[in-house]
């Protein structure tokens, strides 16, 4: 009995040495995020994106494309629904941007504006549960300066539905906006 016993508590051991390595890697990362330095003096002519609504201080936040890419980079492939090819997508998490800004606790939703007027609401749970990232290069070309994808703007949002394959493509297609430029915190 006394060898089940020293079992259970190496392996609750264990538990809780994993549960605090995880703890305080997560809170390694929300450090560097909280360490990124958000730019100061841009305008809606040189801005790549705004984000508004709940966020801390009220103001809207002006980011550029570079400021956009100091955020820890992910990636992931997968088929993309609008053409059905298997493209690699890199960008920074949705929610690490959000959380940045300063996105308020009571925010339930982002709507995401694109610059042909397109725009669709996404729900916060959704966008961090799957690691939504606003991508910046698809294939490794940057979307603005690849003729093939310049009409998908600087930004696009991507979801990786390989990962995370309970999610329908052609349910949530329509949030894999292309031309992203404003978001709104609701």
């Amino acid at each position: 009995m006394s060898g089940i016993r020293f079992q259970h508590r190496i392996l609750l051991g264990l538990a809780l040495a994993w549960a605090a390595a995880f703890a305080v890697a997560q809170g390694s990362e929300k450090a560097a995020i909280d360490a990124i330095r958000l730019p100061a003096g841009l305008s809606a002519a040189t801005a790549d994106l705004r984000i508004g609504g709940a966020i801390r201080g009220g103001s809207a936040v002006l980011l550029d494309a570079a400021a956009v890419k100091t955020f820890p980079a992910r990636s992931f492939t997968c088929v993309d629904p609008w053409d059905g090819k298997e493209h690699r997508f890199v960008g920074a998490l949705l929610s690490d941007i959000m959380y940045r800004v300063g996105i308020d606790e009571s925010v339930t939703r982002i709507t995401i504006f694109a610059k042909n007027k397109y725009s669709i609401p996404i729900r916060r749970s959704d966008y961090e549960k799957f690691g939504y990232i606003l991508a910046w290069m698809m294939d490794g070309d940057l979307f603005a300066e690849d003729k093939a994808t310049k009409n998908r703007g600087t930004f696009i949002i991507a979801i990786n539905f390989a990962k995370y394959p309970e999610l329908d493509p052609q349910l949530y297609k329509h949030q894999l906006v292309w031309q992203a430029c404003e978001i709104i915190a609701e």
